[in-house]
Order: C-alpha cells, then sequence, then structure tokens
C-alpha cells in the first residue's frame, strides 16, 4: 500500500511538472520577462514560511547549524535560482517539449556526480551508458547539427538547469536525512526567492507587473501552488524514504506529458530526430542504472 501511495504521489509530482512547461512558455509568448515569472512563482512560499516559523515547531528553526542553513542556501542557489533563471530564458528560445525533453537528461548528471564525490561503484553499464546518454545529450542540445544557433543556445540554458538539478539532489538527500521535508522547501525557497528577486530588480522592468490581467495571475498561481508547491512536496516526502535512483524512472515521463499538454495548449509537434535523441540520452541513462548481472564462479 506504501508502495502504491509513494508511486502515487510521484506520478502526480510528474504530471504537474509536464505541464509547468507549457504554462512557462505561454507566458513568455505574453511578453512577461524570464526572471519576474520565476521570481514570482516563488512568492506564495513567503506565507508557508511565515507558517513554519510561527508553528509549534518553530524552536527548531533556530536550533539548526551553520552547516544546515548553508546547506538551505546551496539548495536555495541549485534547486531555486539557477534552475529556475536558467529554464525560463532558455525557454524564450526553444520549445517548451524539447526543454522537458532534455531536462529528462538531469539523472545523466546525477549518476555522474554519484560517481564522483559520494564513491559509488564503477561497471561497464554505468561507463558505456553514461558516454551513449551523453552523445544523446549533445545530439538534443545542438539539434544534431552541431552548430551554435538560437535554439542551441536556449538548448544550453535547459541543459545549466539540469545539472544544477543534479547537484541539487544529491544536496537534497542528505539534507532530508536530518530536516523535514516542509522546512527544506520553505527555507530553500526563501533564499532562491531572494536571489530571484535581486535579480529581477536588477536585470528586468518590474513595473511589467501592474499590467498583468487575470488570466496571466492565474498561470502564475497555478505554477506557484502546484508546479512550485505540491509537487515538490510530493517529491521530498516520497524521496525521504526512495533511493533517488530508484525515482529517475519516473522523471523519463516528464516529456511526454510536456509534449501532450504544450500540444494542446501551444500546437507543438516533436520532430522524428528529436525522439530518436532523446530515447538515446533515456536508453543511455537506463542502461548505466541497470545493475550488471553477478558472474557464475
Amino acid at each position: 500500500m506504501r508502495r502504491f501511495y509513494n508511486a502515487t504521489a510521484i506520478l502526480t509530482a510528474v504530471i504537474i511538472w509536464g505541464l509547468s512547461f507549457p504554462l512557462v512558455k505561454i507566458l513568455l509568448n505574453d511578453g512577461i520577462p524570464p526572471i519576474t515569472i520565476a521570481m514570482l512563482r516563488h512568492t506564495v512560499f513567503i506565507p508557508l514560511l511565515l507558517i513554519v516559523l510561527l508553528s509549534k515547531n518553530s524552536s527548531k528553526v533556530y536550533s539548526y547549524s551553520k552547516k544546515t542553513w548553508l546547506m538551505f542556501i546551496l539548495l536555495g542557489v541549485f534547486t531555486i535560482f539557477i534552475p529556475n533563471l536558467a529554464q525560463n530564458i532558455g525557454m524564450l528560445y526553444t520549445t517548451a517539449t524539447e526543454s522537458s525533453i532534455i531536462q529528462a537528461s538531469t539523472p545523466l548528471f546525477t549518476i555522474i556526480l554519484a560517481l564522483i564525490f559520494l564513491e559509488e561503484s564503477k561497471n561497464p553499464n554505468k561507463i558505456g551508458g553514461s558516454l551513449i546518454a551523453m552523445a544523446g545529450v549533445i545530439l538534443l542540445v545542438s539539434g544534431g547539427n552541431l552548430e551554435f544557433t538560437g535554439a542551441t543556445y536556449g538548448n544550453l540554458m535547459i541543459l545549466i538547469s539540469c545539472i544544477s538539478y543534479a547537484i541539487s539532489g544529491v544536496i537534497l538527500k542528505k539534507g532530508l536525512a536530518t530536516v523535514s521535508p516542509l522546512h527544506l522547501l520553505s527555507f530553500e525557497t526563501m533564499f532562491g526567492f531572494i536571489f530571484l528577486f535581486i535579480s529581477t530588480i536588477a536585470f528586468e522592468d518590474t513595473s511589467v507587473i501592474l499590467s498583468f490581467n487575470l488570466y496571466i495571475w492565474l498561470l502564475i498561481l497555478t505554477l506557484a501552488v502546484f508546479a512550485s508547491g505540491v509537487a515538490a512536496m510530493l517529491y521530498y516526502v516520497v524521496l525521504v524514504e526512495t533511493e533517488l535512483s530508484q525515482l529517475i524512472v519516473f522523471v523519463y515521463l516528464i516529456p511526454l506529458f510536456a509534449a501532450v499538454f504544450s500540444y494542446l495548449l501551444l500546437g507543438e509537434t516533436v520532430s522524428a530526430e528529436t525522439i530518436v535523441f532523446a530515447a538515446l540520452t533515456i536508453g543511455g541513462i537506463a542502461l548505466a542504472q541497470k545493475q550488471p548481472k553477478n558472474k557464475k564462479i
């Protein structure tokens, strides 16, 4: 029963994240600045943070060590600030569907980081699968022609967000061992929001916010409550008792839902070569995750 609950929770999160790609693209198409979108979708956590600080267990917040607060800051940078900034800027130049497909390569970088920093065992499957997946990522980002164009620039920005998410995944898994999911989500988002707010003020015209209509605010609220809130909390709760590598298979489903929602909302289609490159990437990651059979003596 618990396994069914976890699978349902993570699948719900994946569907919501799949929807977030076309919603962000719609906002960008309407001329909303990319950093402003990222900043506004995280304002929902300000009242949540106040609830945490005023709750019965608020005393625990003040007992966190400097190391824990540093972890909150790092998670704010690698989970909120960098990926949201890079993804939104990148989607100015590429499609929502292609962005989600490239985003699905995040597990590749998680595997690489685990091999380097967590000293996980190396085997032919991990090495060979990682090389195959990396070839797929390069072809996805470049569109198969290895030429630097506007779309390539956009895809590179999406790739930066993937690497950032991979870094945050390693930090997050360790953090959940000592800090509750609610506190992690609240404080990492607080620091991420601060960095996004400063960047918005510094680089974008915030007066555009005054011209937002109800439709735009509803899209931003949907991203804030569901993509940044509900989906993230579901993921964190499941991650507490599940190995990071076991959740990777669900990441592969994000492009599927993103493609369906992008087709329905934006009329986007996927080229045959993109499907081939995506299959190469996901196949390589799947191979890297496969445990080699024990040799018989």
